[in-house]
C-alpha cells in the first residue's frame, strides 16, 4: 500500500492523471496495483473569520521504504499534480507500523 490523501485538489483534475500516477507508483515501489489508494479529501481552511485559499498538498501514508523510493515518489506526485494544473504543491509522508496495522481484526506482521 500506499494511501495518498490529496487536499485542495479537484477530483476531476486528479482523475486525468490518476492512471499514470498509479502505474508509476506501482513501478517505483513494487507494490500491487490494488493496494494503491488515491483519496481526495474535501477540506476548508480558515483563520478566524477568514476563509483561506487552499494550498494543494498530499499526505502519503505507507510502510517505510528506502529514502530513494520516498524521494522518487514525492517527485512522481509533484509532477503529476503539475500536469493536472497545480504548479506548486507539498508532499509529506507518515509511516505506518506493521505491528499497529490490522486487517480484519488481525495484525498483519
Amino acid at each position: 500500500m500506499p494511501f495518498l490523501r490529496f487536499h485542495a485538489i479537484e477530483k476531476e483534475k486528479l482523475a486525468r492523471v490518476g492512471e499514470r500516477l498509479i502505474s508509476e507508483i506501482v513501478s517505483t515501489l513494487g507494490c500491487p496495483r490494488e493496494t494503491v489508494v488515491l483519496e481526495v479529501v474535501h477540506s476548508s481552511f480558515v483563520s478566524g473569520d477568514e476563509h483561506l485559499q487552499a494550498y494543494p498538498f498530499v499526505k502519503i501514508e505507507y510502510f517505510e521504504r528506502p529514502k530513494e523510493q520516498q524521494d522518487a515518489l514525492a517527485k512522481i506526485v509533484y509532477q503529476s499534480l503539475q500536469e493536472a494544473g497545480y504548479p506548486e504543491s507539498d508532499v509529506y509522508f507518515s509511516f505506518l507500523s506493521p505491528e499497529r496495522y490490522y486487517e480484519n481484526g488481525e495484525v498483519i506482521k
